[in-house]
C-alpha cells in the first residue's frame, strides 16, 4: 500500500535501532545520496548497463 500524504523527494526506511529493521518511516538518505557526482555516475553506470538513454 501507499501513502498519498508522501511527497516527492522523501525516503522512508526501517524505523528501529541503526535504522536497519523495523516498521518504515520518514528517515533521512545517507550522506553519499546527496552527493552530485555520485548521482552522476550512477546514472552513467545503470544506462551503460541497461543500454537504456535518456535525453537530458
Amino acid at each position: 500500500m501507499t501513502d498519498p500524504a508522501v511527497l516527492g523527494g522523501q525516503y522512508y526506511g526501517p524505523g528501529g535501532r541503526g535504522e536497519v529493521r523495523g516498521h518504515p518511516r520518514l528517515v533521512s538518505s545517507s550522506p553519499e545520496s546527496y552527493d552530485l557526482a555520485v548521482q552522476q555516475r550512477l546514472w552513467a553506470v545503470s544506462e551503460d548497463l541497461t543500454g537504456v538513454t535518456f535525453p537530458v
